[in-house]
């Protein structure tokens, strides 16, 4: 995390503050992805959702409390808007708009935030089938990331190579899917050959 780095518009951190500044531009990014996708659209608006205790995994200099008092001060100040669009009752996960067009358009394509990837895993639903297929063996979240780098028919080509694959490997004997989905190996283009196995003799 050390390498990573936190962006803000200046005319934010003049307005409102630098800490109000930062947490809108990671709220603006990730509505600005989503407007891009046209997912998350609720109301005619684009929403980004975010918990307080997992945006402070990404900023180590505040804790929950901190950013949850910086985000109710930032929705008294109309700065943003909450709402509820979670499918199951018992999760609470606040979701997150900005308030005006205005501020949204303040967006640097060079400024980014830490990008986020539980928000990835529950949109790609194609990830999440060929990770169970797949026997779930390996990091997630490295897997995720390289997934992310590849073409939508790269990744359909990985969910069609997945049955052959695993017929043939227990999952003790496979590849991590990190390793195989990587797109610097493309291992799911391999030829797969069937083992063998020579009879016992009785």
């Amino acid at each position: 995390m050390g390498n990573e780095a936190h962006a803000f518009v200046v005319d934010d951190a003049v307005n409102y503050g630098l800490d109000k500044a930062i947490l809108l531009q990671h709220i603006r990014f990730w509505i600005n992805q989503n407007q891009d996708k046209e997912t998350h659209i609720h109301d005619g608006k684009a929403w980004m959702y975010q918990s307080a205790s997992e945006m402070a995994k990404h900023y180590p200099y505040w804790n929950r409390q901190k950013i949850a008092r910086l985000l109710r001060d930032m929705e008294t100040e109309g700065l943003i808007v909450s709402g509820n669009f979670n499918k199951v009752g018992y999760d609470q996960t606040k979701w997150y708009t900005l308030q005006c067009s205005e501020l949204n358009n303040r967006i640097s394509k060079d400024e980014q935030p830490i990008p986020y990837t539980k928000q990835d895993t529950k949109t790609d639903t194609l990830f999440d089938e060929c990770w169970v297929m797949y026997g779930r063996v390996g990091n997630k979240l490295t897997a995720l990331r390289y997934w992310k780098k590849l073409t939508d028919g790269e990744k359909l080509n990985i969910k069609m190579a997945i049955p052959a694959y695993i017929a043939i490997r227990e999952p003790k004997y496979r590849k991590h899917f990190q390793a195989w989905i990587n797109p610097s190996n493309r291992m799911w283009e391999d030829t797969i050959i069937e083992e063998i196995i020579e009879p016992r003799a009785i």
